[in-house]
């Protein structure tokens, strides 16, 4: 039985799609966590500010959240936008 020759693959490999939208993108700096310190500050004034109580079991899961929040807000703070985008609809029922 003869062995065939495999068919040459082309020397120059043509670039994927996403690798070409992954390089053109522009280098964005890391959203960081905020301060620890920071956000304890920003929950007891805001607790004072609303007059709220806080028990002290929940402050944990407050600052967790909270610097959850504010890291979705600063990536969408950073996501450019063109001068011509307009907001979308509103719909009312």
């Amino acid at each position: 039985m003869k062995r065939r020759a495999k068919p040459k693959q082309n020397a120059v490999r043509t670039k994927k799609r996403g690798g070409e939208r992954a390089r053109s993108r522009t280098h964005r700096a890391p959203i960081n966590k905020p301060p620890s310190d920071f956000l304890d500050s920003l929950i007891a004034a805001s607790a004072q500010a609303l007059d709220l109580t806080l028990d002290p079991a929940w402050h944990d899961g407050v600052k967790f959240n909270l610097g959850l929040i504010l890291r979705f807000g600063a990536l969408v703070d950073v996501f450019p936008l063109v001068d011509e985008a307009e907001p979308g609809p509103i719909f009312h029922a």
